[in-house]
């Protein structure tokens, strides 16, 4: 009777430990990288009755007679099954695809180990767990992570440093790339090149002004240019004789094109390089009717002495369309570079003359002899002109009223138009076609990434890879930081549970192995990803069922055995 008293005392310390066990199981559910834990009994020692005795001639045998004592606990295993693995979209986060475990190394140099790949870096550029705690594995070797080390180190992820690039700035002009470049590198802000042409003294064949943004380089209108080469040499002497004879502190301007060879025989004069008629508000027709077509506006032999003959600025400009009359309305404002108020150009047009292609468009009251010439190729071609900075037909301008709109329009490439900063697109008065078309096209140089050392900010881009490498992209460059290597065990559940998601090595893991992910018998990596926990909570609440059960069940032994007791010394009374 008292043995049955010890019996249910070990059961419901045993089941109670059971439920320990499944309480924080569930309590664990949703952890990153958990691994839960089963409880196993086993039965205690025996009290013997009878001892077993064998037969004989005269007497048969009888088996041993045993008493227990209940039972306990015989272990707390993990379960060491993988479970899914949820996306969180962070590069940072990884998972294993499959055995293994990453290392991580505490303050006091004691190495754990985890299936919780919630990792960061810290401001010194070492990789670390949500814990604070460095992640082992094999630094890279310049840019690149070679081979494995022996032994897993902390991994600090340094970014190599860089070399100064030098300024430059392409604008694409009547099919032509062309690109300035300075050969220093500029940290004082961008520089702004422009190139104009003037009437300058005979011999001299360019004269430049400096501020501390931009240069503006006036050529010889009657000089001419032989090369590429001789317009260099003669830019950057205008640039350091405007600097108080010091080159300028970008370096020299190089100007390359392509293709390279775009001077014909017998150069370029400043007026033709830096003047071209219509190039820098060509357009192109789109819309469904009719295919694309070019158009554009060209200045011709305007009359001598007339004040927009050395060109101007188109301040607003409108071409509406009546389909009812079925007529062109055009009208323009340009100011005139050499001073002055806008001159405001309009005219109505239909029938024989859109199909001539080219449209004289004449001062307001016909006073004024100069004139622009519109280029339209097409007769339902045009409706609304715009740029990507500012709409050149808004409605709140003066000139015709708004029309319906019909499914045509004018885009200007960004090849083509003025930079942000210009107002208006600029035209010219010269009259040559092929030349460079280089005034009112700035080009701004942005100024070169400087050397030195950079940070983990600096950097966009980061990704773990499935063989744990650390990669990240620095310009057009994918650099190397380090390698995530991961451990292997004999008897992985062998570990012991340290908590944070924490295991440690004992006398039964076997044989630790240091492998690259994806090798060695582990599983590779997945970056952006976690590994959830094990928790089956099914199975979890049907075993704190039958626990609660056998709880019940041995504190109703104690009960009746207690009852019996008492039974008896009421006997003795």
């Amino acid at each position: 009777m008292v043995r049955s008293l010890y019996s249910g005392v070990t059961g419901m310390k045993g089941h109670q430990t059971r439920l320990d066990v499944i309480g924080n199981n569930i309590a664990n559910v949703n952890t990153m990288g958990f691994k839960s834990s089963v409880v196993t009994f086993r039965d205690v020692y025996y009290q013997s009755l009878r001892g077993a005795a064998g037969g004989n001639g005269t007497r048969g045998g009888v088996n041993p007679s045993m008493v227990g004592y209940g039972s306990k606990v015989s272990s707390i295993d993990l379960n060491m099954t993988q479970s899914i693995s949820s996306t969180t979209g962070n590069p940072w986060d990884v998972s294993i695809g499959g055995e293994g475990f990453f290392q991580v190394q505490d303050s006091n140099g004691n190495i754990f180990y985890t299936r919780s790949g919630k990792l960061g870096y810290d401001n010194m550029g070492y990789l670390v767990d949500s814990n604070g705690n460095y992640v082992l594995g094999t630094a890279a070797q310049g840019n690149k992570v070679v081979g494995l080390k022996p032994g897993s180190s902390r991994i600090q992820m340094n970014i190599p440093a860089l070399n100064p690039t030098q300024a430059n700035a392409t604008n694409t002009i009547n099919n032509i790339q062309y690109t300035f470049t300075a050969t220093n590198t500029t940290t004082d802000g961008n520089i702004s090149l422009l190139l104009l042409s003037d009437n300058l003294p005979a011999g001299v064949m360019a004269e430049a002004t400096v501020t501390s943004t931009g240069i503006t380089v006036k050529l010889n209108r009657n000089a001419t240019f032989a090369s590429l080469t001789e317009l260099n040499t003669a830019i950057n002497t205008a640039i350091t004789e405007a600097n108080n004879g010091t080159p300028h502190p970008a370096g020299n301007f190089n100007l390359t094109t392509n293709p390279a060879d775009i001077f014909p025989a017998g150069g370029l004069t400043g007026a033709q390089i830096c003047e071209t008629a219509g190039a820098n508000v060509a357009g192109t027709v789109t819309g469904d009717r009719k295919p694309l077509q070019d158009v554009g506006f060209d200045l011709a032999n305007p009359p001598t002495g007339d004040e927009f003959y050395n060109g101007g600025a188109i301040t607003n400009l409108e071409v509406k369309y009546d389909s009812t009359n079925k007529q062109w309305t055009i009208f323009a404002q340009v100011t005139p570079e050499g001073g002055g108020g806008p001159v405001t150009y309009s005219k109505t047009v239909s029938g024989s003359e859109l199909s001539s292609g080219k449209i004289r468009l004449t001062p307001a009251g016909g006073s004024r002899g100069d004139y622009l010439t519109l280029v339209c190729p097409t007769e339902e071609g045009l409706l609304r002109l715009s740029n990507q900075y500012k709409d050149l037909n808004p409605a709140d301008k003066n000139g015709p009223e708004e029309l319906p709109p019909l499914d045509q329009a004018i885009t200007f490439p960004a090849d083509k138009l003025p930079v942000t900063g210009i107002t208006g697109l600029n035209v010219s008065s010269a009259a040559k076609s092929d030349n460079l078309g280089l005034a009112s096209q700035p080009f701004v140089l942005q100024h070169g990434t400087e050397g030195g050392p950079q940070t983990l900010a600096d950097i966009s881009n980061f990704k773990i890879n499935a063989n744990g490498v650390i990669e990240a992209t620095q310009g057009d460059t994918i650099l190397e930081l380090g390698r995530i290597d991961l451990a292997t065990f004999d008897n992985p559940s062998g570990l012991e549970q340290v908590g944070s998601t924490y295991f440690a090595n004992t006398g039964n893991t076997g044989n630790i192995k240091i492998v690259e992910p994806g090798t060695g018998g582990s599983g590779a990596l997945a970056s952006s990803t976690l590994e959830m926990s094990n928790v089956d909570l099914g199975q979890e609440f049907a075993d704190v069922i039958t626990t609660q059960r056998g709880y019940q069940a041995n504190a109703r032994m104690i009960t009746v055995s207690d009852t019996l007791l008492e039974e008896l010394i009421n006997l003795k009374r």
